[in-house]
């Protein structure tokens, strides 16, 4: 029975240490990156902010494991922000999306880019099944969708998937 304590103790230690780790790794990911608005070096870095939150992170192109670990990433393939279609970013759950669970409907986000900087409203909020891609389709209008795994608690592979839908309000305003 001791030996079964112990283990238990270690492994607790282990996976503790390990998401403060992660932790460490993703929120310095953010503090190191340098933000001037404009391309640094090969990668063109957007600025996602919310202002009824005080929160801003800067997000990379290429949801990659290492992108994600960083800080929230635009989906590969997805539009460019301020351009028709839908732009989507993914972050984790646990570090820089956690903070997406007090968000509101019609509440302000504010994308910058290239020099360009761009208003949307929150039209939408919803928990998806993981398997749900309606969400993530092309869209004829400009719309942001932020994505994270549902619920934000969760030890494991979350089954389901939170859901922010923006729309465009007016570029350079």
């Amino acid at each position: 029975m001791r030996r079964i304590a112990l283990s238990l103790i270690a492994a607790g230690v282990v996976i503790g240490v390990g998401g403060a780790l992660l932790g460490f790794t993703g929120w310095s990911g953010q503090k190191m990156t340098r933000w001037d608005g404009e391309a640094t070096g090969q990668e063109t870095y957007t600025r996602l902010s919310f202002p009824t939150h005080n929160q801003d992170f800067i997000v990379r192109d290429g949801a990659s494991g290492e992108n994600l670990l960083l800080g929230p990433a635009r989906v590969e393939g997805s539009s460019s922000p301020g351009k028709l279609g839908n732009t989507i970013i993914a972050a984790h759950r646990d570090t820089h999306f956690r903070m997406l669970k007090d968000l509101k409907k019609g509440e302000l986000i504010t994308v910058e880019r290239n020099g360009e900087k761009f208003r949307y409203r929150i039209a939408a909020l919803e928990v998806v099944r993981a398997t749900d891609t309606t969400f993530y389709k092309p869209t004829s209008r400009s719309v942001l969708t932020l994505v994270t795994c549902y619920p934000f608690y969760y030890i494991g592979p979350a089954p389901k998937r939170f859901i922010v839908r923006a729309e465009l309000l007016n570029p350079n305003s």
